[in-house]
């Protein structure tokens, strides 16, 4: 697997969902990319995805 590869969809997931993206939106992308067997790109944006919902759970338990 190219690592430049997933480094650039994730940090290009990350983008979108700063410009307002959805998860849900990120994750139909996900699914494109499944089909498509784009697999780079789908661990890229599952990473951001999964990072994403992290913080904001963590973000809520510590009342932020």
């Amino acid at each position: 697997m190219n690592e430049d590869i997933v480094l650039e969809y994730y940090f290009l997931a990350l983008n979108d969902i700063k410009n307002g993206a959805s998860i849900q939106e990120l994750e139909e992308a996900l699914k494109i990319y499944e089909i498509t067997e784009e697999f780079e790109a789908c661990a890229g944006i599952l990473k951001a995805i999964n990072e994403v919902k992290y913080t904001t759970i963590k973000n809520i338990k510590n009342g932020h």
